[in-house]
């Protein structure tokens, strides 16, 4: 192998550019040279490629990506990147159309999973930025123009931010807590690490409302639980895929695929081929297109791989999506038979409710069964939050709404035993499931899908447990097993007990209630 094989400035999966790349067309060149003549920094190729990529303009000046996903093997330089697009967001970016984004209403939010990651390039930006710096050998890497332009810097515990003068903010926060005021841009980092939708759902929507808003998520690849990140590749994926079928293929130009499809997701992805050897010059340049800038060799990644786990050298260092060989409890392919968007169930049908909680009762699921008008059985994941005390009051609000008064959940040997007293004082009739019926209700919801005679909602969430999902042995029977499954199958459990509470318990009153199902829908997520 040799040391002067460089790494690939190209990536191997990215969006095509509508129109050729000139600085008229992309801000990439304007950032580039702030980053050379005003920081000092000379990016490397595969950076420079992709900010000139991923800043395409519009004819309007907008620009043409609202979400931008970026994904690129560890130790490439994603964090400088980062550092460098939120310095020149944050003091050139923000005044380029004032008429339309006044500065004090550009707000840039930094956010991860952990907050210690989102802080990395908010740090560096500090160092640049900061008028008052907090030791002398910071005030020696602060950059004189760029303190001139910065009013004020926070680094409170909570209230990290920077200010310019005519007030544009790049503040940080934690994923979990990253609801908040509108933003014009946002910076997602590790992306791969968020394993449920809240954070997205929250950060995702602070741009909607901006003209020629950005979301820029960057990661490594991701595993079973990176259900955010496989989200957003996916759709990054279909529309290359939709370009392809149509541009490349000669049906119709850029000008006129732009005018009839969406085209504001840009992909970007340094990855290595599937099943490539792990010590393939090529695949590992593919992967690390910092290779030969800097420290990085192909012969110090190679290396590496004596002393990693082949599944954590593909991710880590090939930066490729390993799905574990797992015989997954559920057919996907069964499954996927079942989806019908137009599901429901039939109105003034009865209801039962299933609740289902992960092992530490960090997250509780509630979902729903009934049966549809041709007599098969619906079951809907109905809402996933945090923490378990918020159950008793919604589902005495979806009570009122459905005459949804039965609810299905195991009845002990898990967290979600503490809801089955605050239900029954509420008046639910408490189904539960317990002893041969947990056996019972797993195998059950398999037949159901095995027989195609169960149908459901598209909801990515449950679709992607179905494709992790394991069950273990109890005894002569197997039930769910909530941990050596690849993700949290906590919603596929509660849609579990609902089906086997709608098809194994009677309703104690006998009656079901009139149900404005149809009317209001019973989806609350």
């Amino acid at each position: 192998m040799s040391s002067t094989l460089l790494g690939k400035m190209e990536p191997r999966i990215w969006t095509r550019p509508l129109r050729k790349l000139t600085p008229e067309t992309s801000l990439g060149y304007e950032v580039i040279d702030f980053a050379r003549s005003i920081l000092g920094i000379e990016l490397r190729p595969w950076q420079q490629w992709l900010l000139v990529h991923a800043l395409e303009l519009m004819p309007d000046g907008s620009y043409r990506f609202r979400r931008v996903i970026v994904l690129v093997a560890r130790q490439n330089g994603k964090t400088m990147l980062a550092s460098v697009l939120a310095c020149w967001w944050l003091l050139v970016d923000s005044l380029r159309h004032p008429e339309r984004v006044p500065p004090v209403k550009f707000k840039i939010v930094g956010t991860a999973q952990n907050l210690d990651i989102a802080r990395e390039p908010w740090a560096q930006v500090k160092m640049w930025c900061d008028p008052e710096p907090d030791t002398e050998e910071a005030g020696d890497l602060a950059v004189p123009a760029l303190q001139d332009n910065t009013a004020k810097v926070s680094d409170t515990n909570g209230k990290e931010y920077i200010q310019s003068k005519k007030l544009a903010q790049y503040e940080i926060r934690a994923a979990k807590n990253a609801r908040g005021k509108p933003a014009a841009r946002v910076l997602m980092d590790e992306l791969r690490e968020q394993q449920t939708w809240v954070a997205w759902n929250a950060t995702s929507q602070t741009t909607k409302s901006f003209w020629s808003g950005q979301l820029w998520g960057i990661s490594n690849a991701g595993d079973g639980t990176s259900v955010v990140l496989k989200a957003q590749r996916d759709a990054g994926i279909a529309q290359i895929t939709e370009w392809d079928k149509y541009v490349e293929d000669g049906l119709q130009d850029a000008e006129e695929y732009a005018n009839s499809h969406d085209v504001s997701i840009g992909l970007f992805e340094w990855s290595a081929p599937d099943g490539c050897a792990l010590d393939d010059p090529e695949a590992l340049c593919q992967a690390n297109p910092s290779i030969g800038f800097g420290g990085m060799t192909v012969q110090s990644l190679a290396s590496d791989a004596a002393g990693m786990t082949e599944t954590g050298f593909r991710t880590e260092v090939l930066c490729q999506w390993v799905t574990a060989d797992v015989d997954t409890y559920l057919d996907p392919d069964k499954w996927k038979r079942g989806t019908d968007a137009g599901s429901s169930i039939e109105d003034g049908g009865r209801i039962v409710l299933g609740i289902d909680t992960t092992a530490d009762g960090s997250v509780t699921w509630v979902a729903a069964a009934g049966l549809r008008a041709d007599g098969l059985p619906h079951v809907e994941a109905v809402t996933r939050r945090d923490g378990m005390m918020w159950v008793p009051k919604l589902l005495k609000r979806i009570r009122d709404t459905t005459g949804a008064n039965e609810v299905a959940i195991q009845g002990r040997g898990c967290r979600a035993v503490d809801l089955i007293d605050p239900l029954a004082e509420l008046g639910f009739q408490v189904d539960s499931i317990d002893g041969p019926r947990l056996g019972a209700s797993t195998g059950q919801f398999r037949d159901r899908v095995r027989e195609e005679k169960l149908r459901h909602l598209p909801q990515p969430a449950i679709d992607e447990a179905v494709s992790a999902g394991v069950a273990r042995k109890l005894g002569d029977v197997e039930v769910w097993d909530r941990n050596n499954s690849m993700m949290d199958i906590s919603g596929l459990i509660a849609e579990t007990y609902a089906l086997y509470g709608l098809e194994m318990f009677e309703a104690s009153n006998g009656s079901v209630t009139a149900s404005a199902y149809a009317e209001h829908g019973l989806m609350v997520l």
